[in-house]
């Protein structure tokens, strides 16, 4: 069948143009256009406008006689198209999608009606896809595979920024750390600058760094990494340049302080000590005086100790100096010195004040005798109180106006004398006239005597009546030869005190302290601490300093030559020269082995023609090798000097040793009780017994017998017996062999009964004890230390029983408070075994002869390369490498005036009655006498006679005293009680004394 297109484009032609005018509202198509409009565009909205598009269009191809082969397909998609942006419309604005499109859209609310825009917009693509003869869902697929290639354009395009922003920020990073370093070294320089204004070096440096660091403002890769290398090397330079300055500041610090300040200082509260004797106001007053000068004295003290306390801590801190650090330590350093100057002045002012207080002593004693010879005198009164509210009202600024006050009294005395002349003569008068008068009355009535008129004060001492002068000038005479009167009411002895550091000297008074020559040589004294001047003092060193340094010159040249014959890279970049030896640290070239460099000791020793030379392969802390090379002329160091020494003086070790001094110049000072015992070995003569004696002396110098005991062991009979009979001593020193194994034993046997007495107050270590003891009212338990002088002669005697006690008090008896000290010149495996050993950890070599000892001391080599006097390895848990020190050296003299000392002072020792028989072995030479009575026992009338002539009696005074045991000092004792010398046993006092030496020949016979 034939279609008629003309016709039927004309009819659809003619539907859309009648559907477009009814749709517009302009058009006035009446009320059929109305409705039409309210019935479709109301109901779809502008939906409805797509609608009459296709009929013309076709309309318009049918009427010309076109017939589209796809036009089913375009007007379907057309449609589907139409739909679609439809939907879209009616979710995004309802009111214009019509009222199926606001019912629609209120009935899709939330994130689900926006989930419709899906099929909407897929409606839509499909409709252009049918439209122009595309493939179903390519637009959509077109769509997300690009969105699929924006994103991942978009991600490498982000990751690559984020790249280049992270490159661009680390190298940000780079050149703001190494513009913060340079400003740190611009920083450093100025305070170097400012410290050092002449230097044009530093100014130079400055210039080239500020140069360096304007040049990184536009810097590249290669730039940077050359500038990180400059700032390295001008971080080296100035931190060198701050070193060397910092070693010369130290050399100026260790000059700083006034000389001999703290030996003034005690001489001056010496004689300070001394009260002004008298009665008087003026007396009052000058004491007075005296109390504000001893405190000013105590606040110089104490000044010049804080500056001192200041200036050791700056040294310490210079050791790893900073430029901030040094600019700061340079300032406390020029503050100290003028603190030290105002020090020597205020103590120049006080030594002359002092020396006027002697001045005004007199003084003193002449207004005293003054009140004495004229009491009823008004004048002399006034001028006591006058004087002594001069000195309230001015203090010390009066002291040095002593001379009018002195002519005042001189004055003053005169008229009294004037005074009593004149009344003596008128009393003379007197007596004649009445004398006369009697004589005319009563012939035989005797006058007067001048005792009666005058009174006794005028009578000279002789008895003789006083033959009456009217010559002033003979009594001024006489009153002037007279000797000088003595304010302390006492001879004149001729004593004179310590001098002063800047001239001048006073008598010592009788409460001032004594010098120990004083001291009565026969006779106790109390327990007391010793003093310093028992000691020898230490000698300066008179070594040139130009020489020396000429010296190590020479042998850094040979060290540096000897390097370069064997082919190792290597300088010598500093030295330090200690008592015996000087250490030469030697900077190694980068990936130098340190072993060839241990290997030179020999080739070094023959180079320096020195007896040996110790490679340190590192010095612990330092990235450099040390040399240590033996010193021409060795410094002697004085036990003195290490006493007196801060490291020792101030040291909070709980049982402080002094063990030498270290390269550095450091004094040090070990703490037995955290050791907590200590082996020392080495060859004959390499200073082990000055050690050990320095050690003891160490601890005595530091503890009272009550708070310290020794037990010592000296199998050789000559080195530890210079000590028996102190009063630290728990028994004589033990020199037989055979007793020293059990004397161990029964120190076990203590430390055993220690540790029950703990137990039952709950206490952990002696510390706890004593501090529980002391509120409980318990007896105090000291520390004990047992000292073996010589270990190998007793392995040898007894070798089970010996080592299994050292055993058993290395283990347990640390909490206890009991330390061993062992000593021995033979360190060989059968004497130091290694159970010994292992419990004690704390080690001392001296110089020995072969590697072997020095492994079986130390556990490694070193101790072989040692000079001997002194020379010591000491290792203790906690340090890296055994420390080198130099021994300081005790005098035989020093040890027996030290001894001498300690043999004379007494105490009530109840350590020792309660425990002395845990220490005594089982012995078969005590006396076997029966009876009360042990007539055999040759010391028995020695002892009656030690304790009459001291009028105290004691077991532990004897034993200590005539160097007996403790069970045969009990037996004298017992013998002495039942001959009735001395009264019963009364606790821990010492007993009477009941007889005179005149009695003894009746007791003993003569």
């Amino acid at each position: 069948m034939t279609v008629d297109l003309e016709a039927l484009g004309l009819v659809a032609l003619a539907l859309g143009v009648a559907m477009a005018g009814l749709l517009i509202p302009r058009f006035p198509t009446g009320e059929l256009g109305t409705a039409f409009q309210r019935a479709l565009a109301g109901r779809v909205g502008w939906g409805a406008y797509l609608l009459p598009w296709p009929f013309v269009v076709l309309g318009g191809f049918f009427l010309f006689r076109r017939n589209p082969p796809a036009w089913p397909r375009v007007t379907f998609g057309y449609l589907l198209s139409g739909v679609g942006a439809w939907g879209v419309l009616m979710l995004v604005h309802p009111s214009a999608a019509g009222a199926w499109g606001a019912e629609a859209r209120a009935w899709l609310t939330g994130a689900g009606g926006w989930l419709m825009a899906v099929p909407a917009l897929l409606a839509f693509t499909l409709g252009l896809e049918a439209m122009l003869g595309l493939r179903p869902t390519r637009i959509v697929r077109s769509v997300l595979l690009g969105l699929m290639r924006a994103t991942r354009r978009a991600g490498r395009w982000a990751l690559a920024a984020r790249r280049s922003a992270r490159a661009r920020a680390a190298f940000r990073a780079d050149v703001a750390l190494v513009r913060k370093d340079l400003t740190r070294v611009q920083r450093d320089l100025a305070a170097l600058a400012g410290l050092y204004p002449g230097s044009a070096e530093l100014t130079r440096w400055r210039e080239q760094v500020q140069e360096l660091k304007g040049r990184l403002r536009g810097a590249d890769g290669e730039m940077l990494d050359e500038a990180r290398a400059d700032a390295a090397s001008w971080r080296a330079a100035v931190d060198a340049f701050t070193a060397d300055r910092a070693e010369d500041l130290v050399a100026h610090l260790r000059a700083e302080g006034v000389r001999d300040f703290f030996e003034w200082a005690r001489t001056r509260a010496a004689y300070l000590a001394g009260g002004v004797e008298g009665a008087s106001q003026v007396a009052q007053a000058l004491d007075g005086v005296r109390k504000a000068l001893a405190l000013d004295l105590t606040a110089l003290d104490t000044r010049y100790r804080r500056l001192t306390r200041e200036r050791d801590q700056a040294e310490a801190a210079l050791a790893r100096a900073s430029a901030s650090s040094l600019v700061t330590a340079s300032q406390a350093h020029a503050a100290r010195r003028q603190a030290y100057h105002e020090v020597a002045d205020a103590a120049e002012a006080l030594e002359r004040d002092a020396e006027h207080l002697e001045t005004w002593r007199d003084l003193v004693g002449d207004v005293q005798r003054l009140l004495e010879a004229f009491p009823d005198e008004p004048e002399v009164h006034d001028l006591d109180g006058a004087l002594a509210e001069d000195l309230r009202a001015r203090g010390r600024a009066a002291l040095s106006q002593q001379a009018p006050w002195a002519e005042a009294v001189a004055a003053v005395e005169a008229r009294a004398q004037e005074a009593r002349r004149r009344a003596k003569e008128e009393a003379v008068a007197a007596q004649a006239v009445a004398a006369q008068a009697g004589a005319a009355s009563s012939p035989g009535r005797t006058g007067v005597s001048d005792e009666a008129l005058l009174g006794p004060a005028d009578v000279p001492a002789g008895g003789e009546e006083d033959t009456a002068t009217p010559d002033a000038e003979t009594d001024a005479e006489t009153d002037a030869d007279a000797p000088p009167f003595d304010p302390t009411g006492q001879e004149a002895d001729g004593a004179v005190g310590p001098s002063l550091p800047r001239g001048g000297s006073h008598a010592v008074r009788p409460s001032a302290t004594r010098d120990a020559d004083d001291m009565p040589e026969v006779g106790g004294i109390p327990i007391q601490l010793p003093r310093d001047d028992l000691l020898d003092p230490g000698r300066p060193h008179g070594d040139d300093p130009e020489a020396q340094r000429r010296e190590v010159e020479m042998r850094v040249r040979k060290i540096d030559q000897t390097l370069a014959n064997f082919n190792l890279q290597g300088r010598v970049v500093s030295s330090v020269r200690g008592p015996t030896v000087t250490r030469f640290e030697v900077e190694p070239a980068p990936g130098e082995k340190i072993a060839r460099f241990s290997n030179l000791a020999d080739d070094l020793a023959l180079a320096m023609a020195a007896s040996s030379v110790r490679i340190e392969a590192p010095i612990p802390g330092k990235s450099v090798i040390g040399l240590e090379v033996p010193n021409a002329d060795r410094d002697l160091i004085r036990f003195r000097e290490a006493v007196e020494s801060p490291s020792y003086a101030r040291a909070k070790a709980r049982l402080p040793l002094i063990l030498g001094k270290s390269i550095d110049g450091q004094m040090w000072v070990g703490d037995l009780a955290k050791m907590p015992h200590l082996l020392i070995a080495g060859s004959t003569g390499s200073g082990k017994s000055v050690a050990v004696n320095t050690m003891i002396a160490s601890l005595v110098f530091k503890f009272l017998p009550t708070d310290l005991r020794l037990l010592m062991i000296d199998p050789k009979m000559v080195e530890l017996t210079p000590f028996d009979g102190a009063p630290h001593l728990i028994r004589p020193v033990v020199t037989n062999p055979a007793d020293a194994a059990g004397v161990l034993l029964g120190a076990v046997s203590h430390m055993e009964r220690r540790y029950k007495m703990m137990s039952r107050i709950g206490a952990k270590n002696l510390d706890q004890y004593n501090e529980k003891a002391r509120n409980l009212d318990l007896p105090h338990l000291p520390f004990v230390v047992i000292v073996i002088d010589e270990l190998a002669d007793l392995m040898i005697t007894s070798p089970k029983e010996v080592e299994s006690a050292i055993m058993r008090l290395a283990q347990m008896a640390r909490a206890t408070g009991m330390h061993l000290i062992l000593a021995t010149q033979r360190p060989s495996v059968d004497i130091l075994t290694s159970l010994i050993k292992v419990n004690v950890p704390a080690r001392v070599a001296f110089a020995v002869s072969s590697s072997h000892d020095s492994r079986t001391i130390l556990d490694t080599m070193g101790a072989e390369r040692l000079v001997g006097l002194g020379d010591m390895l000491f290792y203790q848990p906690g340090l890296v490498k055994p420390a080198r020190l130099q021994g300081p050296f005790v005098s035989e003299d020093e040890i027996a005036a030290l001894a001498a000392f300690l043999r004379r002072q007494y105490f009530d020792d109840e350590f020792v009655e309660a425990y002395a028989a845990d220490f005594e072995p089982v012995s078969a030479d005590e006396s076997e006498a029966s009876g009360l009575i042990d007539w055999n026992d040759d010391k028995l009338r020695v002892a009656a006679e030690m304790v009459i002539n001291e009028q105290q009696a004691s077991v532990s005074r004897l034993q200590r005293r005539l160097s007996v045991g403790h069970a045969r000092a009990g037996k004298l004792m017992d013998s002495l009680e039942a001959l009735g010398v001395v009264g019963s046993h009364v606790g821990s006092k010492p007993r009477e004394v009941l007889v005179a030496l005149e009695d003894l020949p009746d007791i003993f016979g003569r």
